[in-house]
């Protein structure tokens, strides 16, 4: 379940892009159900975008089951026990005791989930090279393509960097006052 958090994000893109390519598993698996079928999921732009967020699902998954995990180890059990003697359901112990317990850990993951989607420009570039139509882009790959490809825009991909970097603070401003709002406690 870890592993693939383990791996370099761009070694999994390449395995996957062979997976999905039109020669790949996925293509003779599916010619298997229905003969004569055209594997066009990383070149199809309505379709493309599918299996990069599979993947990236995938690769991530292994991350926030290690940190919830944790967390949920470190609830006090005998907090559980007592809402549950003062009657309160499974869910009213969900509700009102877990999730304030692992705010702070919601809070984190949410900020680590941010900031994975805004830099995930190697497993995107590796897979579709943020094509097709650039359905798969991100601003990441827009930055790469301003600053290398094509005629070089500096003064561009620098405005697009210091924009991710400024949404990244408010996304973290927000993920906070939401945790506040929330009962998070400070650890």
């Amino acid at each position: 379940m870890y592993l693939p958090c383990v791996i370099s994000s761009v070694i999994v893109g390449i395995l996957w892009q062979t997976i999905f390519s039109p020669y790949g598993p996925v293509t003779e698996i599916m010619q298997h159900f229905q003969p004569g079928w055209e594997n066009t999921l990383l070149s199809n732009p309505r379709t493309a975008i599918v299996p990069v967020l599979l993947v990236m699902l995938w690769y991530y998954t292994g991350t926030y089951f290690i940190i919830f995990l944790a967390n949920l180890q470190k609830i006090d059990q005998e907090v559980i026990e007592a809402a549950k003697i003062d009657g309160a359901t499974e869910w009213q112990s969900l509700r009102y005791v877990i999730l304030p317990a692992l705010s702070g850990v919601i809070a984190t993951s949410s900020i680590l989930a941010i900031s994975g989607s805004l830099k995930s420009f190697d497993l995107i570039f590796a897979m579709t090279g943020g094509n097709p139509a650039r359905r798969t882009s991100v601003l990441a790959l827009f930055m790469y393509d301003t600053a290398f490809r094509g005629a070089p825009n500096y003064p561009m991909a620098n405005a697009v960097s210091t924009f991710m970097m400024a949404f990244s603070f408010l996304l973290i401003i927000i993920t906070k006052i939401v945790e506040k709002r929330l009962g998070g406690r400070e650890e």
